[in-house]
């Protein structure tokens, strides 16, 4: 990833950290199932890549017991919610490192676990990232990946493609982070592992359009752009009106595939 896309997408999450948690409570659910998929065994070294603000590590500390975990993840605030909610925690000893996938300074063959949540749909350079959590692995290691997968989202899509100014890069982000099965599959067999398990999660949602806006604000606010600014509240004054026309008795209906995957080291 070029540092200054990798650095845009940090910026934005510090900016909205303090509020992560509340506006992805889905995130954190997906992030529970994905821990309850790893085959059972012991994990004493666990490294939680794109970290955010632990919840994935949460999931595995409940599950494994770890005695060692290093949380990485660019954004500076993302790591001060981790720190705050983990670092303190009895028992496993914590370790939290500011870096991106691709130049985390990690021992190679180190991790008995890579686990990544919800941070994989935003790495630019998906082989290369792959390559990188391989490398932490130690033999008969296991990774666990969770990412936003293709074909969900579409309602919003459709809005924002019919609102002016058109967002490109919002529109096109889309097309650029959302992956299927086979692409997964295709990033861990180069990186010289086994995948064990990958599959798709297709959900209907139905939430108050406010909610919607909310979680797009926490999770893409470095794409829709400074709501202070007046052209970014029109645009958006725009849009959530388009979705409140849009919205049935229920609220806001959207779809929201996860993509998991599930992998061995030889």
């Amino acid at each position: 990833m070029s540092t200054q896309r990798r650095d845009t997408i940090a910026g934005g999450f510090s900016e909205t950290a303090s509020d992560y948690d509340g506006a992805v409570r889905y995130n954190l659910e997906g992030a529970q199932r994905l821990v309850l998929s790893i085959p059972p065994g012991r994990y004493d070294d666990v490294l939680d890549v794109g970290c955010g603000s632990g919840w994935a590590t949460q999931a595995v500390i409940d599950r494994f017991a770890p005695a060692r975990v290093t949380g990485v993840d660019p954004s500076e605030g993302m790591l001060e919610q981790f720190e705050a909610k983990l670092g303190g925690i009895e028992g496993v000893q914590v370790s939290l490192v500011q870096a991106g996938v691709e130049d985390m300074p990690v021992q190679p063959a180190s991790f008995d676990l890579v686990v990544c949540s919800m941070a994989y749909h935003w790495f630019q350079h998906r082989w290369d990232a792959a390559a990188a959590m391989a490398r932490a692995m130690r033999p008969g290691g296991v990774i666990a990946i969770l990412c936003s997968g293709k074909g969900g989202e579409q309602a919003y899509r459709d809005v924002i493609a019919d609102v002016e100014p058109i967002n490109y890069q919002w529109l096109g982000a889309f097309d650029g982070n959302l992956r299927d099965i086979p692409e997964m599959e295709g990033y861990l067999v180069q990186a010289g592992l086994d995948p064990v398990d990958i599959w798709m999660e297709r959900r209907v949602r139905h939430v108050p359009v406010e909610e919607y806006m909310e979680r797009m604000r926490v999770v893409a606010g470095h794409i829709i752009g400074d709501p202070s600014q007046p052209e970014v509240a029109e645009w958006l004054a725009k849009v959530e009106a388009k979705m409140r026309e849009r919205s049935g008795p229920r609220g806001w209906s959207y779809d929201f595939n996860k993509l998991y995957a599930i992998a061995r080291k030889p």
